[in-house]
């Protein structure tokens, strides 16, 4: 298990601000855009981004179930697809971090809605950076021999893979080692926090499906790629 701390991401001047026009029905008023500009920043500034990983051998695929020869089992027929054919899988889980989680509860509690929501679209945004990031990362490490490729990322809540099975991902590898629990309903905290895997494999043999989306019935879905 391996972890990656204080990781710099560059965050570019406009982030959160698509994100924030879909969830304003397409329009941000000038109030919108000052405030965009002022919590992107404070935002940035209480980031601590962090990630453990670790790679695993993949034993079988059978069914709807992913077995590795840690005795650690997948299950879930989308899951099942996207490691079908890979020779082992990366398991990771990052987070911006406990500050972020903080300086958002703090906003809401003073009863700034507007700002609490202005914030969340940022930190989203964010997450999707730290996303990239690891994915990057992941792909540099994993790709270990000439022919090999990585398919998509994958990760539980995704659609026909359950939330229960972040359990199975906090047993692989250790979100504590990062500041990272799962409460009660299987939620990560800090809440700006992405669990998932990728598989690697000849390319030849590896699922081809382009991102997790593509397997997703939900065409309105606001964080649709």
């Amino acid at each position: 298990m391996k972890i990656l701390e204080d990781i710099k991401l560059d965050i570019p001047g406009d982030t959160g601000k698509d994100f924030l026009t879909k969830l304003m029905g397409g329009m941000l008023n000038p109030t919108m855009e000052q405030l965009l500009s002022e919590k992107r920043e404070v935002c940035v500034e209480n980031m601590t981004a962090k990630a453990v990983y670790d790679t695993f051998e993949i034993s079988k695929v059978q069914g709807d179930f992913v077995y590795f020869n840690s005795g650690a089992v997948f299950e879930g027929p989308n899951i099942s697809k996207i490691l079908k054919g890979s020779s082992e899988a990366a398991i990771f889980i990052c987070t911006l971090g406990e500050k972020i989680d903080r300086i958002i509860k703090e906003v809401s509690d003073g009863g700034d809605s507007l700002s609490v929501i202005i914030m969340d679209a940022i930190t989203t945004d964010m997450l999707g950076l730290l996303s990239e990031y690891m994915g990057n990362f992941l792909r540099q490490e994993g790709i270990k021999n000439p022919g090999w490729a990585s398919t998509c990322s994958y990760s539980p809540g995704q659609y026909k893979w359950t939330i229960e099975e972040q359990k199975v991902i906090f047993s692989m590898v250790d979100g504590a080692s990062i500041g990272v629990e799962l409460n009660q309903s299987y939620l990560m905290v800090p809440f700006k926090t992405l669990s998932g895997t990728y598989g690697f494999g000849p390319e030849e043999t590896i699922d081809k499906t382009r991102v997790a989306c593509d397997l997703c019935p939900r065409q309105n879905c606001i964080g649709r790629h």
